[in-house]
């Protein structure tokens, strides 16, 4: 069949939105002009495409009032999620839905046709009045039980390496050692050793536990039992998943938004590591990828549509996980998904080269849709060209209603109008969730210098919980109408965290310095210089009151005299007494007399 273009069609070719003419990938010519291009290729086109027209109405996808279900959540049994979990390479639940070869897909060149989309409103998140402390949400990702499971594990592992004058380790002091990695990321020395050095000495840090003791603890530092290791495991982040699955039971209780992203994130590591993954383009060559800590990268999206299962969400994710049986199967669940893909994953769909599509101008697009045998839903792919091409795939919705965008036109050194298609602005509004988290945790990490890739993941894990934590309170004080001068920062959120779990643990505000080891010397002790006397200034005042909720934790409070000659303030803010007694723990004066109980009400909740 031979096909020539007319002027006018040519005209609706070049702005970009008439999508019925394919041009092959096969053209390499430069010496072809754009008229040339499309009357040689639409005859190849026309005559190998069969298009089927469909005169039906288009699909109208509505919630009846059967349908509305609420969010299932998982099984007891995979929430509770054992110490010790098996990985498989093909997750069961991938076994349920059907996959069509490569080979049945029959591309046809005509805009996929789209479905009018009726979503349930999704239900609001109930927010306390009062928002809670950080240690708080910290608690929700490693709550007391897990914090029990570090210690457990690490005396278990010192035993098994007969570590000689091993003292047993609490979970109190497993806070004290979470708390100072996540101190070290707040304020990020370029040497460990560093914090404990007179000349850069960090008093919240070497206070409450020594050198030593921190590299003792960070070498014994285990989440499991290394001898319950299955001989027949093939699971490569054993040793660290009790960690994440901690995380994961927080992450099945979080509401779910109508508007989804899912995405990998990298961890920075260069040693030696058999599951590390070389990504073109990232900051660092050698990066695990957190998502196969959760399993593999379709496993964890089928396992995490599971909960989204008839409650109509949309989906976007990135072309890591976007492939054609994905799209097809989140189309029948009745979940609206979208990506940027490979093309070789989709068969070879009869796309434009960018080549041709610069010629056409910027904002050219062109779509085809595919089916294979035996499948419900249409896939489309729809290429658009800003300043280079972009592929991306959708099982609900291609160029919709275009709209108009501002670019910067580097050549006429002006804004130009350029036409977008409506997936494309779905995408960038609702993708990037991931990126954004990732980018939070890099402004802070914890610093781990070591050739252990479970040290790396287990400090990555701690950092993913204090930035997830604090987005939830972010929402939270959205939600309370918080002032944006009285909500603390990251920075400020994580130092709090770090400050408030070092105090969970401590049993004292100060650790007296050891004495000086050898003998004493025997040498003169030189000449003292002439003192200069200092002039003498009103000295600041400094509130050293800790934060509510270590004055409230209720742990190892005890009431002691100072023995000064003046008396203090007392810190409970109705009385204006003064007073001897001081808290050894929280480093304040409260009254401690008949008639005057405050240092019972400031510790009490």
């Amino acid at each position: 069949m031979s096909c020539k273009l007319t002027n006018e069609q040519l005209l609706d070719m070049m702005d970009g939105m008439n999508s019925d003419i394919e041009l092959s990938d096969e053209e390499d010519d430069e010496n072809f002009d754009d008229i040339g291009i499309a009357n040689e290729l639409a005859e190849s086109v026309y005559g190998t495409v069969d298009v089927e027209e469909d005169d039906n109405e288009d699909d109208v996808d509505i919630f009846t009032p059967d349908q509305l279900l609420p969010i299932q959540t998982p099984p007891t049994d995979e929430v509770s999620m054992p110490n010790i979990v098996t990985h498989t390479n093909t997750p069961p639940v991938l076994k349920q839905f059907a996959t069509f070869a490569k080979s049945s897909i029959k591309w046809l060149c005509k805009p996929m046709k789209q479905k009018n989309i009726i979503l349930r409103i999704v239900e609001q998140t109930e927010f306390p009045n009062t928002i809670p402390s950080p240690i708080s949400y910290f608690m929700k990702y490693f709550t007391e039980e897990a914090f029990n499971d570090m210690a457990m594990y690490t005396n278990i592992y010192a035993e098994q390496k007969l570590t000689n004058q091993w003292v047993q380790t609490t979970s109190a002091e497993m806070k004290v050692f979470v708390g100072i990695h996540l101190m070290m990321g707040v304020l990020n020395l370029p040497r460990v050793r560093m914090y404990w050095q007179k000349e850069f000495r960090i008093d919240i840090i070497a206070n409450n536990m020594t050198r030593n003791r921190f590299f003792e603890l960070r070498t014994h530092f285990h989440v499991m039992n290394n001898e319950e290791i299955p001989q027949t495991n093939t699971d490569k982040f054993i040793k660290v998943r009790p960690l994440y699955n901690h995380m994961k039971n927080r992450f099945y209780q979080l509401p779910i938004e109508q508007n989804i992203s899912i995405d990998e994130q990298m961890v920075p590591f260069k040693g030696k590591l058999a599951p590390k993954q070389y990504m073109r383009g990232s900051s660092t060559e050698l990066d695990p990828v957190v998502q196969n800590l959760f399993g593999q990268g379709g496993a964890v999206v089928m396992q995490f549509i599971e909960r989204l299962e008839r409650n109509r969400h949309y989906v976007y994710f990135d072309n890591y996980f976007t492939s054609y049986n994905l799209l097809s199967v989140l189309a029948d669940r009745y979940i609206y998904a979208a990506g940027t893909v490979r093309v070789n994953r989709f068969s070879k769909p009869p796309l434009i080269t960018d080549k041709c599509l610069s010629k056409m101008g910027r904002g050219t697009s062109y779509e085809v849709s595919g089916i294979a045998e035996g499948q419900k839903s249409q896939i489309g792919l729809i290429k658009w060209f800003d300043n280079k091409g972009v592929v991306l795939g959708s099982n609900f919705i291609t160029s919709g209603e275009p709209e108009t965008i501002k670019r910067w036109d580097k050549k006429h050194k002006q804004f130009v109008d350029v036409e977008r298609p409506e997936v494309i602005g779905l995408y960038n509004k609702s993708m990037g969730g991931v990126d954004m988290h990732d980018q939070l945790v890099s402004f802070y990490r914890t610093f781990i210098k070591s050739r252990k890739w479970t040290l790396r993941l287990i400090a990555h894990a701690f950092d993913m919980a204090t930035v997830n934590s604090w987005l939830e309170y972010k929402k939270q004080t959205k939600h309370c109408n918080m002032l944006v001068r009285n909500t603390m920062d990251l920075l400020a959120f994580k130092e709090r965290l770090a400050n408030t779990l070092i105090s969970l643990g401590r049993t004292k505000s100060f650790i007296t310095p050891p004495k000086k080891r050898g003998r004493p010397s025997t040498s003169p002790s030189p000449t003292p210089e002439p003192e200069v006397q200092p002039v003498r200034t009103k000295p600041r005042s400094v509130d050293s009151t800790p934060y509510e909720e270590t004055i409230k934790d209720g742990l190892d409070h005890m009431p002691t005299y100072d023995n000064k000659l003046n008396s203090s303030r007392c810190k409970n803010s109705p009385c204006k007494f003064k007073t001897n007694v001081y808290c050894d723990k929280c480093n304040i004066h409260l009254c401690f007399v008949p008639g005057r109980e405050c240092y019972r009400q400031k510790h009490r909740k």
